[in-house]
């Protein structure tokens, strides 16, 4: 995937978060959640916690196209869309949809 989360496109507070995850009910919900439990408990650690564990979801969220890129990436491999998708193993190698050695070089 060419597009890539923007670290700086959301602040990293409680509100600009809860904001970025707007675009994601479900991620807003479970954010809201651990928030109040983590609130309940009076723990200035756990909200801290909570809100590292949030803020990349809502970079992403916040990202212009990057959710949207997801998603069509999905909607694409859902429905067997795979002949122009690039997969890599862990070592970066790059192959085709079929499991083929392909040379793209590193980058992409």
């Amino acid at each position: 995937m060419a597009h890539e989360v923007d670290p700086n496109s959301c602040e990293r507070t409680p509100e600009a978060i809860r904001a970025a995850l707007q675009r994601r009910p479900d991620w807003l919900q479970a954010f809201e959640q651990d928030w109040l439990s983590a609130a309940a408990d009076f723990d200035h650690s756990a909200l801290d916690d909570v809100i590292d564990k949030w803020f990349p979801f809502a970079c992403a969220c916040a990202t212009p196209g990057y959710l949207d890129e997801v998603e069509q990436t999905v909607k694409a491999m859902a429905e067997g869309d795979t002949e122009s998708m690039i997969f890599r193993d862990a070592d970066g190698n790059a192959y085709d949809a079929d499991n083929q050695p392909i040379d793209v070089g590193r980058c992409g």
